[in-house]
């Protein structure tokens, strides 16, 4: 990630379930999304804490998910069909520093 021009931070895809190779992708976030019981939660709402955080990008088939990781060993939403896994923590993290016209590379 970078931030004011300058690198921030970097971030460990764990699991990907793309349908085709490619060395590098540069898109942007289309949207943050919050799952929690199998249901979408709003920003703001009491479901917000604690819900499994995703980052859709405007890539098809390009979606920064949460998968279990020490902090969160259980999820309450199912990985979508395609995309890329990332520490439910980073995920998190991820989904609060960014926005609709946040710039994205995903590199091999």
């Amino acid at each position: 990630m970078i931030k004011n021009g300058a690198f921030f931070k970097e971030y460990h895809v764990r699991e990907e379930k793309l349908p085709a190779k490619q060395s590098k992708v540069t898109t942007k976030v289309a949207e943050v999304m919050a799952w929690r019981d199998g249901k979408r939660v709003g920003f703001g709402t009491k479901e917000y804490m604690g819900s499994t955080r995703w980052v859709r990008l405007t890539a098809q088939a390009y979606t920064i998910y949460s998968v279990p990781d020490a902090a969160h060993p259980a999820l309450s939403q199912p990985p979508p069909p395609q995309g890329l896994g990332l520490a439910a923590t980073d995920v998190e993290e991820l989904s609060s520093l960014v926005n609709n016209r946040t710039p994205v590379t995903v590199i091999d």
